[in-house]
């Protein structure tokens, strides 16, 4: 297993999407040869999780990603209408095919005291 980067699915084909669902905590993306990873290590008082998923994921299977994004530290979206007294970091993850893309997105909340990141690794 190793730090992964999710730019390197650009190029790929993806075979299987599995864990990708409202309030799942972590996601794994199945190419031709690797698995990727994608999960928060839990350490105390914080919570990761999806909140969002825009598109099919069986829209992407099996055709090669052109573009593969993720954006550590995203806006906040206007589709989310909750309010936050505490602190929180949205990671929002973009994969597009020729004819179809899939968007979802991360929420992290703590108290401020406590990282609130996805991680990535290609087993």
């Amino acid at each position: 297993m190793s730090d992964a980067n999710f730019f390197e699915l650009k190029g790929q084909i993806i075979t299987d999407i599995s864990n990708l669902r409202f309030e799942s905590q972590e996601v794994e993306i199945f190419t031709g040869s690797n698995r990727y990873w994608l999960y928060h290590l839990q350490d105390c008082c914080e919570y990761v999780r999806i909140v969002k998923i825009i598109g099919n994921i069986n829209d992407i299977l099996n055709e090669e990603i052109i573009f593969a994004e993720e954006d550590a530290g995203a806006n906040e979206p206007d589709w989310y209408d909750e309010h936050y007294n505490d602190s929180h970091t949205w990671t929002k993850y973009v994969l597009k095919t020729e004819s179809a893309s899939l968007e979802f997105w991360f929420l992290g909340e703590s108290n401020g005291y406590y990282s609130e990141s996805v991680s990535i690794k290609k087993i």
